[in-house]
């Protein structure tokens, strides 16, 4: 995502959530020139199959508000929320599962560093 500055923000789903959520127009503003470098990683999902990259959500602080965004392929916003009401207690934060994800997206990160540097 450090290269992803365009988003795409005309999902279906994604524009339901805007308007169900209230979301300001200042955090949307935010996402139509995203930086990586002012919004922080929260999650990043891994298909456990094939170890293939499905999704990462980030979160920035806007107006004292903890904005969270899910991007998924193709650098398409899939949902945004308040977290407040995000539903975080249901995220895996450990266990097994949790490991693997942690090492393949380690393993990606790692191939992205390599290919760049080439």
């Amino acid at each position: 995502m450090k290269d992803a500055h365009k988003l795409y923000l005309d999902g279906t789903h994604y524009k339901k959530r805007v308007s169900e959520r209230d979301i300001p127009p200042e955090v949307l503003a935010a996402l139509l020139d995203f930086d990586a470098e002012t919004w922080t990683l929260q999650t990043a999902e891994v298909r456990a199959d094939r170890g293939k990259f499905v999704n990462s959500t980030w979160e920035k602080v806007i107006d004292g508000h903890h904005y969270q965004v899910t991007i998924g392929m193709g650098n398409y916003v899939k949902t945004i929320v308040d977290r407040t009401s995000s539903g975080m207690d249901k995220c895996v934060r450990s266990g097994e599962l949790y490991d693997y994800v942690e090492q393949v997206n380690s393993q990606l990160m790692e191939e992205e560093r390599c290919f760049s540097a080439e």
